[in-house]
């Protein structure tokens, strides 16, 4: 008489398996983890720009006031070209500082915030272009915002020692760069829209 030894099937093999290939995807994914976070994260800026998260306290104030500035300047240029019947090819619509000034609009107002960023004298220098050049030392440097486009383009003087006042029918980026000034990259900006910004000779 043959005897034979049965062993009961608990799926303790098949358990093992299923464990060990948990094990094995947990691993590729911690591997790999770092590697995506890095290629999401970093991004390469051109050497005429800087992050805003790089910028200093008074920079980055400056520049929130300018945000909201750049904001009201568009709603003003919006309602221009809607209340206007004129053909628009060739006339600015653009607010004058003036305007912006009746608005208590900051940063174009001489308040006490304006004294402490520098006492900013402003200039609308082309249509959507406006300049900033401090009388002071301390506080923010020369800025430019330009509300052209939907995104304000913000540059600054941060390696200018002495800043001159533009006189200029449009905002050229090259003649920017050449003299030193640069462009704030925003945390929301994407790598295309830096692209583009970059590329543009002029607005």
């Amino acid at each position: 008489m043959i005897s034979q030894s049965v062993h009961a099937d608990d799926g303790g093999r098949e358990g093992k398996w299923v464990a060990l290939l948990i094990i094995l995807i947990l691993a590729i994914a911690a591997l790999l983890l770092p590697y995506h976070q890095t290629a999401s994260s970093q991004r390469v800026l051109a050497s005429h720009q800087i992050s805003i998260k790089d910028l200093p306290s008074v920079e980055l104030a400056m520049i929130a006031e300018l945000r909201l500035a750049h904001e009201e300047i568009r709603n003003i240029h919006q309602d221009s070209l809607e209340l206007e019947s004129v053909e628009f090819e060739n006339v600015d619509v653009w607010p004058e500082l003036a305007e912006l000034k009746d608005l208590w609009l900051a940063p174009f107002i001489m308040d006490k915030s304006w004294e402490r960023k520098g006492k900013h004298d402003w200039r609308k220098v082309a249509p959507a272009l406006y300049q900033g050049i401090p009388a002071l030392t301390t506080g923010s440097v020369a800025v430019i915002l330009n509300s052209q486009d939907a995104r304000p383009d913000v540059w600054l003087a941060l390696d200018i020692a002495t800043p001159a006042p533009m006189t200029v029918n449009a905002l050229n980026t090259a003649d920017l760069i050449s003299a030193g000034w640069k462009q704030v990259v925003f945390a929301d900006d994407s790598d295309s829209d830096n692209t583009d910004n970059t590329d543009k000779d002029s607005h």
